[in-house]
């Protein structure tokens, strides 16, 4: 029997060679990052000095075509290659904006500023973070709502896989952000499914919401966020074991779906001494349970000083 599959395409160009650019505002940074890590676990502990080009170093601007149309792009330096992070255009149809490329996603609440590991704050360590991904997002003022490109990822039991499995929507994603002078309020959540099987097929649906906060008393910056969800690896960073391997994703034996219940949470502190000087503080916690199986957690602290060495110039 012959199968018919309809497939409907939607394609949107944002900009072109009617658009001419007006304005370009060009940016970048350089960094390099000199750690030593000591790290203890089964086996043989692993003493390293780490010195390289960070990853967040970056090329980019942002670039106005008219009162109508923008973007922006940017390029980082993953293993000292260029590595798109972001390339979008939007439109302003008055009432709202919509986005269309790859940039950060709706689902993450910042704050950390922790230098280790290519700048990652706390993000899979207790604060929610999610890679930048192809999306379509609608912004209406302090609201946005994104499709955003799946990932059907799930654990073998062995390793991360992505064989056999069927994605018929994008995730989509929202966060509502509301502030005033010394404080700020972020509420977010995402959801996501796809179904996994070679011939009988079963669904994994992802979830995760979250709140976060930061509110500035004088020198002080205080700062924190917490969530949950279910198979939350299909969605945001979750690194709870060091190696990312089934971190946040439901387990499929074949079989049968175990679903992957994730929660976290992470504050922060800054204290602003001067021009030259400051200080942050910051903890972060988050844990996944495998239905009846054993948790996995991590736990990170960190105290750093940033010296501001001139507008610009930073250690």
């Amino acid at each position: 029997m012959k199968k018919l599959l309809l497939i409907c395409a939607a394609v949107v160009l944002m900009a072109g060679s009617a658009y001419a650019a007006s304005q370009w505002n060009f940016y970048g940074s350089a960094r390099v990052t000199t750690f030593y890590t000591d790290v203890h676990k089964s086996g043989p502990d692993s003493d390293t000095f780490d010195m390289g080009l960070q990853s967040e170093s970056n090329i980019g601007a942002s670039v106005h075509a008219s009162d109508i149309v923008s973007g922006g792009f940017e390029y980082g330096a993953d293993g000292g290659n260029a590595d798109l992070r972001h390339l979008y255009g939007i439109w302003n149809f008055g009432a709202g904006s919509l986005l269309i490329g790859q940039t950060d996603c709706p689902l993450r609440l910042p704050g950390s500023d922790q230098a280790y590991n290519n700048d990652a704050g706390l993000g899979g360590w207790g604060e929610m973070s999610s890679p930048r991904r192809a999306q379509i997002k609608l912004i209406m003022g302090d609201f946005r709502i994104a499709m955003v490109a799946p990932n059907a990822s799930y654990n073998n039991g062995t390793t991360n896989v992505s064989t056999n499995t069927e994605t018929r929507i994008p995730a989509i994603e929202a966060k509502y952000n509301f502030s005033n002078d010394n404080y700020s309020i972020g509420l977010t959540a995402g959801y996501s499914t796809f179904k996994v099987g070679a011939t009988t097929q079963q669904s994994i649906d992802s979830y995760v919401i979250g709140i976060g906060a930061d509110f500035t008393a004088g020198p002080f910056v205080f700062g924190g966020d917490v969530f949950g969800g279910r198979n939350v690896g299909n969605l945001i960073d979750a690194d709870v074991n060091g190696a990312d391997t089934g971190a946040g994703l439901a387990r499929y034996n074949g079989t049968r779906v175990t679903d992957n219940d994730a929660r976290a949470w992470k504050v922060h502190v800054t204290y602003t001494f001067n021009d030259t000087f400051s200080a942050q503080a910051g903890y972060g916690y988050m844990q996944t349970e495998l239905k009846g199986q054993n948790e996995d957690k991590v736990q990170v602290y960190y105290l750093q000083v940033p010296v501001q060495l001139a507008p610009g110039v930073s250690i």
